[in-house]
């Protein structure tokens, strides 16, 4: 089976195509063939930082069926569409094949296509986790999503309208009216806004890039901050009377069968900025890594 490895950290350009045996399955495993697999940040990152023990299969956003399963297993079976976010630390959903555990995987949204169900496990289990794990988002609230055109953002904007809470996005103006189709309230243009000007009215702030200088001062005493990239200043959080976190996603069956459930029930969207080939694996990393798609990016396995 064809497979995006890279062996060795430092560029983009150390990725390369290889052939590899289909895996092996062990009792509590299925063999799932992969139609698509999503794109995220931390693809691009980790062939630069390495992340991950190398060599490793690229990708943890897999969408497919199922080919076989093994012997432990019965809450999945041979035909079942799936999508999941796999193991963490093993990564590998570039591939034409994955073995991975059940208790990654949930059924495939009825309604998506295969390339649109591979966009979803991993942004929409960081939106959710963020905004409901950590910030707790109440119904009446008044929420700023940072990067709310972005593939974690359009999530976080449909969940926290589905939940009641009033949504403004930190996008660019350009992008006003498709988030506004989707849900966002009002818009704060990242470009021009005098963040200084203001008011400090927020409940919580959900931040996607870094930018905990300028939101952490538009939130209530008492309000709540987190972010799934850097840590926020303690110090910041403390002056502003404010609760400030960080947190990377975990994988979650369960939550993710929420999350396809509320895809069904038409209450949240799905949005494809760019679809590739599998084999066109460093080109979409180029792409994600210039950061402006409006929603996500994944590769196509033919």
């Amino acid at each position: 089976m064809k497979a995006i490895r890279i062996h060795e950290k430092g560029a983009i350009d150390n990725i390369i195509i290889e052939e590899l045996p289909k895996p092996n399955i062990q009792a509590n495993q299925v063999l799932v063939k992969v139609k698509a697999c999503g794109i995220n940040p931390v693809d691009w990152k980790s062939t630069v930082h390495g992340y991950f023990e190398m060599p490793y299969t690229l990708g943890t956003d897999v969408s497919g069926t199922i080919e076989a399963v093994g012997t432990d297993v019965s809450d999945f079976k041979v035909g079942n569409d799936v999508i999941g976010s796999l193991e963490w630390a093993k990564q590998g959903a570039c591939a034409e094949y994955v073995a991975t555990e059940t208790k990654y995987l949930a059924l495939k949204p009825k309604n998506l296509s295969f390339e649109e169900a591979a966009a979803v496990p991993l942004v929409a289990l960081t939106a959710w986790q963020g905004l409901f794990d950590k910030l707790n988002i109440q119904a009446g609230q008044n929420v700023l999503i940072q990067a709310a055109a972005g593939g974690v953002g359009l999530f976080a904007v449909q969940f926290a309208k589905w939940k009641g809470a009033y949504v403004v996005g930190l996008a660019s103006t350009k992008n006003e009216a498709f988030l506004k189709s989707v849900g966002v309230d009002a818009i704060i243009d990242y470009k021009t806004a005098d963040f200084s000007n203001i008011p400090a009215n927020f409940d919580a702030v959900f931040d996607s890039m870094a930018s905990s200088e300028i939101t952490i001062p538009l939130l209530k005493k008492g309000g709540s901050y987190v972010s799934i990239t850097a840590k926020p200043s303690e110090d910041l959080a403390q002056k502003h009377g404010v609760n400030a976190t960080h947190f990377l996603f975990h994988s979650n069956a369960e939550q993710l069968k929420t999350i396809v459930n509320l895809i069904e029930q038409n209450h949240v969207k799905v949005f494809l900025d760019k679809k590739f080939k599998l084999t066109e694996a460093i080109a979409a990393l180029k792409y994600q890594h210039e950061g402006h798609s409006k929603g996500k990016n994944v590769l196509v396995v033919e």
